[in-house]
């Protein structure tokens, strides 16, 4: 039997100082959800702390809520970030973007341009695998803090979790197929990928099958399981 275990996200939150990764910045989604900053929104940050809330365990893998699995994951990680000689301190396996990160300021608060990061491949955080016992060794997690609270002071980037991720990884990760982060935005756009292919189906951005918009709602549908307040209010206009 899988085992499954719940956290309680306030107490991870307290007991690991998550609060100092979240991007003082203001910025809202700006779809209908005018007042969310999405920088707050602390379980997104969570994942900076995996290597201390799974002690012993050697690779984990990230997905965002907002996805559809449809492919077995437990073989993705058993086939990545391998200790074979091969890029051996890589600590993330993820499907690469061909441009530089995006979300990023040109110049500080005093119109000084900042210098180049050198990152020309990188990826989207939504769905990766990554090798805690490598990510222990390497202190990522005290290097991605690190940058997070000298964001607040000199403006990096302007969103949650992602800028500081790929900026502390660079471009030392191990590439995915393309199978395992499907954009929904986007996939209709490419030739190199489709829905029906997909491992991962992935609505990122503000555009939400739950709230009714996004591409391909008929992918998601079929998963939806309703709330008691649409049951309600189903029920009410049957009688």
């Amino acid at each position: 039997m899988p085992f499954v275990k719940f956290y309680n996200i306030a107490e991870v939150v307290d007991k690991y100082a998550v609060a100092d990764f979240v991007n003082t910045h203001h910025r809202h989604n700006g779809n209908d959800r005018e007042g969310i900053n999405l920088n707050q929104n602390l379980p997104n940050y969570v994942r900076f702390v995996m290597d201390d809330l799974l002690p012993d365990v050697k690779k984990a893998v990230w997905i965002d809520s907002d996805t559809i699995v449809k492919c077995d994951v437990v073989e993705l990680v058993r086939n990545v970030l391998l200790d074979d000689g091969n890029n051996d301190d890589y600590v993330l396996a993820a499907v690469p973007v061909f441009t530089p990160p995006t979300g990023l300021y040109e110049e500080d608060r005093n119109g000084d341009p900042f210098p180049d990061w050198g990152i020309e491949i990188s990826f989207n955080a939504g769905v990766y695998v990554v090798h805690l016992d490598r990510w222990r060794e390497q202190n990522v997690s005290d290097k991605i803090r690190d940058l997070a609270l000298r964001n607040r002071k000199y403006r990096y980037y302007q969103m949650g979790s992602q800028p500081p991720l790929v900026l502390t990884i660079g471009e030392k990760f191990e590439q995915l197929p393309l199978s395992w982060n499907v954009k929904m935005k986007t996939v209709d756009e490419r030739d190199d990928m489709s829905v029906e292919d997909a491992c991962v189906l992935h609505w990122s951005g503000p555009l939400k099958p739950w709230d009714g918009n996004g591409k391909h709602l008929e992918e998601w549908l079929p998963y939806h399981v309703k709330s008691v307040e649409e049951s309600s209010d189903e029920e009410e206009d049957e009688q």
